[in-house]
């Protein structure tokens, strides 16, 4: 009895012997009656046989089951059960012709796939209607949608509301899905269409183009790997809907951080998670029902809430170019940022006016500066990580070598964490082609240094800068980094002892072929390319320019445009300090305003 809980313990302690037996045997035939009644799976197949079913076949050695009721599900190959996968039309961008689509991805990207006549869904009405018309079978077919539009300001606007045809179309064989270009026209919200659009790398208005079209793991995979990623990434880009939530598209909602979290949590982007349980977050969860501490009928440009939201800091004065309050990004390599940079440095003094209105500008530089320094550390931890497992590579002993491995992207075998345009021939690839930070198809090696900087120094990064210290440094941050880093220490010395065992003895170790085939692995792009297009790569049958030739300004421009916004939320700042009582900014007003962090520093119902 000494192993088992105390539940074990108490629940068969009062039962003898041969009723424990009769028990088990009373078990296994109800379960065989169970199965043979209820449709049964083979009038043939004994009920222990059914159970082992459970367990892949392989196992044991046993063919698969003959049997497609589609009640055994877990064994044989999956082809089998479900098909061949239905891969959707080709996808547009640099990269269109090899990245595999599934047909539900035409209603998260209107634009590229919906409305185009050859892709557009087959539809039995035929008509012209007007909105009336439409209205009066709606009520029957979807009544929600109609309630809420009847609900929203659509329905409201004079002389004529904004219904079904004028997003939708009135021809019903050319239903048109409604995408951010819809809702940016001239007569309508082209203002914020416009900031949408405006964010390079990592915004909104790019987090398709860019992170789905151009991004090798994405391309990589068959399409089912992806999915929850595209769903994210492809309707945030091209439909407003998705924040804004249809039919009834009420800013309110858009405006409580909730709204946010849809996309924004989880292992490699956890703000929510970092927002939820700072004092800010627990300011906001604790006060979002009274509408005296958040009044979400203002508009973000005039919101006066108790605590700050992912709204209100990230499009500060309702802008929708959400990437010009946040991160600064680097060439300069493994994320370390030149904090002497004038670009840095206007994006700095644009976050402390954001401070401000709760905090002394001296205690928002401060925390701001202890947070680059988390951010710092965690770098150069990764630094340290990525080295060992560089000279891993040239030496040629990692486990296994990319050569060993099915082929990337780019049906090459480029070292997965040689990313971006500096990646040359040494690392198996040509200049300017890049590797591929990778998750699978890799060694264990990568695998891990993937999520030493993927997950924990983006646990670091988002917790420091969210106000969770909790995740920056205990739960998942820089301790998780710690082990990490032993981890790949360990794998190395192993690695390279056994490379000398092997010499010392001259062994010739050759990979198992497991590393290049399987079920899985047999699907990459990678293969695809080798097998249709020999001596060929992805650069070679994809040349034309992609998102990222035709989006980059030139860095005057940039430097300009990034003042003029800084000067804006310094502005956007002061207003909101002038508006709620303050003291002038002026020299002896900002003297007074500089003081040490109190309670009074926190939110106190008159700042956020």
């Amino acid at each position: 009895m000494e192993g088992r809980s105390f539940i074990e313990r108490r629940r068969f302690s009062y039962m003898p012997r041969s009723l424990k037996v009769l028990f088990i045997l009373g078990l296994v035939v109800s379960l065989f009656f169970v199965y043979s009644f209820d449709g049964g799976i083979n009038n043939d197949v004994y009920a222990v046989e059914i159970i082992t079913h459970w367990v892949p076949h392989e196992v044991y050695g046993m063919p698969g089951d003959p049997d497609n009721s589609g009640k055994i599900f877990f064994s044989g190959l999956a082809a089998k059960y479900m098909g061949p996968p239905k891969d959707g039309p080709p996808w547009p961008g640099k990269y269109g012709k090899f990245y595999r689509t599934l047909p539900a991805y035409r209603y998260y990207i209107p634009d590229g796939m919906y409305n185009r006549d050859e892709l557009r869904p087959p539809n039995p009405i035929k008509g012209i209607f007007r909105n009336e018309q439409c209205l009066g079978c709606h009520e029957v077919m979807t009544p929600g949608i109609v309630r809420d539009w009847r609900k929203s300001r659509h329905a409201k606007v004079e002389p004529a509301a904004v219904g079904c045809p004028t997003c939708h179309g009135s021809d019903h064989q050319k239903l048109h899905m409604p995408s951010s270009k819809t809702c940016g026209t001239e007569d309508c919200h082209a203002q914020q269409y416009n900031e949408s659009s405006q964010g390079g790398i990592g915004s909104h208005g790019s987090c398709a183009s860019f992170a789905q079209v151009e991004c090798a793991w994405s391309i990589e995979r068959p399409p089912g790997d992806t999915a929850g990623c595209v769903f994210c990434h492809t309707s945030s880009e091209e439909r407003c809907s998705t924040c804004h939530a249809r039919h009834r598209f009420d800013p309110r909602t858009a405006r409580k951080s909730e709204q946010c979290k849809t996309c924004h949590w989880g292992k490699d982007h956890r703000d929510w998670e970092a927002y939820d349980i700072s004092i800010h977050g627990v300011v906001y969860q604790t006060g979002k029902w009274d509408p005296k501490l958040f009044d979400w009928e203002k508009k973000l440009a005039d919101a006066d809430y108790t605590g700050p939201t992912c709204a209100y800091c990230h499009m500060r004065g309702g802008h929708h170019n959400v990437q010009r309050m946040c991160t600064v990004y680097t060439s300069m390599g493994m994320s370390m940022c030149d904090r002497g940079a004038p670009l840095w440095k206007e994006k700095r003094d644009a976050w402390v006016a954001v401070c401000d209105d709760c905090h002394s500008p001296r205690f928002a530089r401060e925390l701001l500066q202890a947070c680059d320094e988390s951010v710092k550390d965690a770098s150069l931890k990764y630094r340290e990580t990525f080295k060992i497992a560089e000279d891993l590579y040239r030496d040629g002993v990692l486990d296994p070598m990319p050569k060993d491995l099915a082929p990337d992207w780019s049906g090459q075998h480029v070292w997965s964490l040689k990313i971006g345009a500096y990646q040359g021939n040494e690392f198996g690839g040509g200049t300017g082609e890049s590797g591929e930070f990778r998750m699978s198809n890799c060694s264990n090696v990568e695998r891990l240094c993937f999520e030493s900087v993927g997950y924990f120094q983006t646990y670091i990064f988002k917790g420091i800068f969210h106000g969770s210290w909790n995740d920056a440094t205990y739960s998942d941050g820089s301790f998780g980094m710690d082990r990490w880093l032993v981890d790949i220490k360990t794998q190395a010395s192993r690695a390279r002892r056994l490379a000398a065992l092997e010499k010392k003895v001259g062994i010739t170790w050759v990979p198992e072929d497991y590393w290049k085939h399987g079920e899985w692995l047999d699907q990459l792009t990678g293969w695809k390319i080798v097998r249709e297009y020999p001596g060929k790569t992805i650069f070679d049958l994809c040349p034309e320019p992609g998102w990222l030739d035709t989006h980059h300004a030139p860095a005057e421009e940039v430097e300009y445009i990034e003042k003029k916004l800084a000067e804006l939320g310094m502005q956007a700042g002061k207003h909101m300090i002038h508006e709620h009582g303050h003291e002038s900014h002026g020299a002896e007003g900002k003297a007074a305003h500089e003081h040490e962090p109190t309670k009074d520093d926190k939110h106190t119902g008159h700042g956020h």
